[in-house]
């Protein structure tokens, strides 16, 4: 029995840099797969990297959210041509034309939802295992954000339910914020990010401009207590939200 034990432990000592082997190749095959902007691959070896099981450090989850939203960026773009064309071709009464562009967008809906759906699988044991605040508001953020890439083109009951999901993690999301500093660019994201959400999928103009009123005001007060290498994010992220508040007033 000792000697079994012994053996075992060997054994377990033996794996360990293999494992941590497993992880720096996965983590260096993705850099190189994002400077050739291969965004699909880089997705694949960031999920290999999340399958591991062990926590993702600051620069990973920063490649991890890269890659899913590089990969869904020019597909999310596809759909909204293809359904614009498709409108316009019905507009002018060439149907068969539209019936091509309608063919075309649900290919790419189809290829965002498994995208989505990959994301959303990951995010889920990430956002369960993941520290109390800055990484656990990170995770929080993302799974909102691909709940709303969802609900951006899905329609009827479906829009509403994932919709309604969308809402709950980015409530969770802005609760958990409450432990990051004000100007934390972290909680900042989720701020722009769920207001966004309020304006464009829910339409709810009133919440948005006051998420985003309430995230610039105290991130205003407190952006000298955020450390200058995070600064500049916090800046810019506060910009946004000044952005979008300008547009939202305006209209």
């Amino acid at each position: 029995q000792a000697w079994g034990r012994c053996e075992t432990a060997q054994l377990t000592r033996e794996r360990r840099p293999e494992r941590a082997m497993d992880e720096t190749v996965l983590v260096t095959l993705a850099r190189v797969a994002e400077r050739a902007e291969r965004y699909d691959e880089m997705a694949d070896f960031m999920k290999q990297r999340v399958q591991v099981g062990s926590a993702l450090n600051p620069e990973e989850r920063d490649m991890f959210s890269a890659a899913f939203k590089n990969s869904l960026t020019e597909r999310r773009h596809a759909v909204r041509v293809a359904a614009g064309v498709e409108q316009m071709e019905l507009s002018e009464g060439r149907e068969a034309y539209a019936s091509l562009a309608g063919g075309y967008r649900s290919k790419m809906e189809a290829e965002l939802q498994e995208i989505c759906s990959n994301a959303l699988t990951l995010l889920s044991t990430l956002v369960s295992a993941a520290e109390p605040g800055e990484a656990k508001t990170f995770f929080l953020k993302m799974q909102g954000d691909y709940y709303r890439y969802l609900a951006e083109w899905t329609t009827g009951p479906a829009k509403s339910e994932v919709a309604g999901q969308a809402m709950e993690v980015y409530k969770s999301g802005m609760g958990e914020a409450m432990s990051l500093p004000t100007a934390h660019p972290v909680r900042l994201g989720l701020a722009l990010n769920f207001s966004v959400f309020l304006h464009e999928v829910l339409k709810d103009t009133e919440h948005a401009v006051a998420t985003a009123t309430d995230a610039l005001n105290a991130a205003s007060a407190g952006i000298e207590d955020i450390p200058e290498e995070s600064r500049n994010d916090s800046i810019i992220t506060m910009q946004l939200l000044n952005d979008n508040l300008m547009l939202w007033s305006s209209q």
